[in-house]
């Protein structure tokens, strides 16, 4: 009976399991069938994930709550590894599963497995999930039974493990390739090459707030400064610019040495967008003093950084060669928004904006100037925020 029902799930697994969306909805569906099958309350999936936050991802399926999932930073991850007792340990050394029973007091030493049998499990299973060939992670499989996993479900477990182990490779793999497309291209444009859009020239043109900033004097830090702390001066910056540009609708494109490239689409509210990168501009001056009180607490040197802001149009799409692509935006509108950031350290001001920026973004704004800049035909007026904005 056990043989047959593995067979059951083994194809499912390997055609209509394989074409699920995500493992949210795969752990979904299994876990429904095993909790038929094998009264099986919770299933806890982790594996070992390439980003640069985190070194694993976990899932778990509950069959009488919402199911949950995180992350695991690389240093927790790397001290679960050294724990002996612990299943992920065990497993990954070659351990062919791990099983504690509630009833004969096992598992007591693992704080995790005590927090289960708490809460009135009584069995805990766990196998190794490889993928070709190499440890990736695991899979658990716990149950509320008053007399844990009979021998016919473990054996179950045993047999399907390989098909799911082949659905959950799949599934991993393209949340590998999203993270790391959104990583390096930016949340918006990398979702746009996971969907397809890899063609060269394939794009289209927006209205957009164009921002371009990068640090000032940063030639002077690069001989001046030892290499550590030179490259902690652009990843604390770049941080920092990053957060508050993304957490308001923003989109960073790129780095350029120690410059950053970033839009904000307009959609149907090009007001609206301004906005939200002045207010971008804002929470980035207040946490860059905050940062530089620190450096100079420490004895470092302040950064100071420039911002220029333009509003127009863009072609955003893939430009490039035709085996190395860039997702990234073009046009005079790129161009001016990087001649009015040159212009901040002329002006001795951390913000500079063209008036097509100010007059969609309403605000308070002193008027800096005309300017001629290169590459731009006419002068160009810029206008920074009033004092009382505190951006000046």
């Amino acid at each position: 009976m056990t043989h047959g029902i593995a067979q059951v799930l083994q194809r499912w697994l390997l055609t209509e399991g394989r074409a699920l969306a995500d493992v949210p909805t795969l752990m979904a569906h299994i876990g429904a069938a095993l909790r038929s099958e094998a009264g099986v309350d919770r299933i806890w999936f982790g594996t070992t994930l390439l980003h640069p936050q985190a070194a694993a991802h976990r899932w778990v399926w509950h069959a009488d709550a919402p199911p949950t999932e995180g992350m695991l930073g690389h240093a927790d991850f790397r001290t679960l590894l050294v724990d002996p007792n612990s299943p992920a340990r065990q497993l990954e050394l070659g351990a062919p599963f791990v099983r504690y029973r509630a009833a004969r007091g096992e598992g007591l030493e693992l704080p995790d497995v005590v927090v289960l049998w708490q809460d009135g499990f009584t069995d805990f299973y766990g196998l190794p999930v490889f993928s070709r060939g190499k440890w990736i992670g695991a899979i658990t499989l716990s149950t509320r039974a008053p007399g844990g996993f009979a021998a016919e479900h473990v054996a179950l477990f045993d047999e399907i493990l390989p098909a799911l182990s082949a659905a959950l490779e799949l599934l991993i793999k393209d949340l590998v390739t999203a993270v790391l497309l959104q990583t390096y291209l930016g949340r918006d444009a990398g979702e746009r090459v996971f969907r397809g859009q890899v063609a060269r020239g394939d794009g289209e043109t927006i209205e957009a707030v164009v921002w371009f900033s990068d640090v000032r004097g940063f030639t002077r830090m690069s001989a001046e400064l030892e290499r550590s702390a030179l490259l902690r001066v652009l990843n604390d910056t770049f941080e920092l610019l990053v957060q508050v540009i993304e957490e308001r609708g923003g989109e960073v494109l790129k780095f350029i040495g120690d410059g950053l490239l970033g839009v904000f689409a307009a959609g149907d509210d090009p007001a609206g967008a301004c906005r939200a990168a002045r207010d971008a501009a804002r929470v980035f001056r207040d946490e860059l003093s905050c940062l530089n009180q620190r450096r100079v607490g420490r004895g470092q040197p302040p950064i100071d950084v420039g911002v220029g802001l333009h509003f127009g149009n863009v072609t955003y799409g893939n430009i490039g060669a035709p085996a190395r692509l860039d997702f990234t935006v073009i046009g005079p509108a790129v161009n001016l928004a990087s001649r009015i950031e040159g212009l901040c350290g002329k002006l001795a001001r951390p913000v500079l904006a063209s008036e097509e920026f100010v007059a969609l973004e309403g605000g308070h704004w002193e008027p800096c100037g005309v300017y001629a800049v290169k590459g731009v035909e006419a002068p160009i007026a810029v206008a920074c925020p009033a004092r009382s904005r505190h951006l000046s």
